[in-house]
């Protein structure tokens, strides 16, 4: 066992006589320390060593967790930067599908809009032409009926006759009216009998013959 730094302190050597020790337990005594501090040197110096290679492990670990770190911060930093660009990208086509499809609708409204006008515009035009039409209708068969209204009553009256009577004359009619004025009177043979039965006949129209007037005459 090691000496302590007391028991080297308080150590006393054998004396020969009053003030003398004796060598051989000095040497002992130093031999024993020489070999405990040669054991606690070689112990250091292990020590030492086997601290060097933990430190030298240390920094290579530190060394390698630094790299590590620094995949992890340029990782970190991809991703972020790859989740920044997916986002931009994903809210531009966002916002352009949301342009396209508010492009749609308002092209759609529109359209939808412009055929409702034209439809009305359409409708509106084609009342206005029915209603001109009824009214076209019925002003014509109200005239119609007034022009058959006063035809009745002409034709009724006695203002057509005398209508055609003051009619003037035309040459055609008054030359031809002069020459018969200036023809000798023609003379009308009286008809005969016959002819006059036949004449009569005709006037009377047809006769008709009934059953019992036939057998009448049979039975006569």
């Amino acid at each position: 066992m090691a000496l302590t730094p007391d028991e080297i302190l308080n150590h006393e050597f054998t004396k020969k006589g009053s003030k003398a020790y004796i060598a051989t337990d000095v040497d002992a005594f130093l031999d024993q320390i020489n070999g405990d501090y040669e054991a606690l040197i070689a112990e250091r110096d292990e020590l030492k060593r086997q601290n060097e290679l933990a430190q030298a492990k240390i920094e290579e670990l530190e060394s390698k967790r630094d790299q590590v770190n620094q995949s992890i911060f340029v990782a970190q930093e991809a991703a972020d930067r790859l989740k920044q660009d997916a986002d931009v990208e994903v809210k531009k086509q966002l916002t352009h599908a949301q342009e396209a499809a508010t492009k749609i609708i308002n092209d759609a409204r529109a359209k939808a809009d412009a055929d409702a006008v034209r439809l009305a515009q359409e409708n509106a035009e084609l009342t206005n032409e029915q209603n001109q039409l009824r009214t076209e209708v019925e002003d014509f068969k109200n005239s119609f009926l007034q022009l058959l209204e006063s035809q009745r009553k002409l034709l009724e009256s006695d203002e057509l006759a005398e209508a055609v009577h003051r009619l003037p004359m035309g040459q055609v009619t008054a030359h031809r009216v002069g020459e018969v004025a200036k023809a000798e009177p023609v003379v009308i043979p009286e008809p005969d009998k016959e002819q006059n039965d036949a004449v009569s006949s005709e006037e009377q129209g047809p006769v008709v013959v009934f059953p019992g007037s036939e057998q009448d005459e049979d039975d006569k």
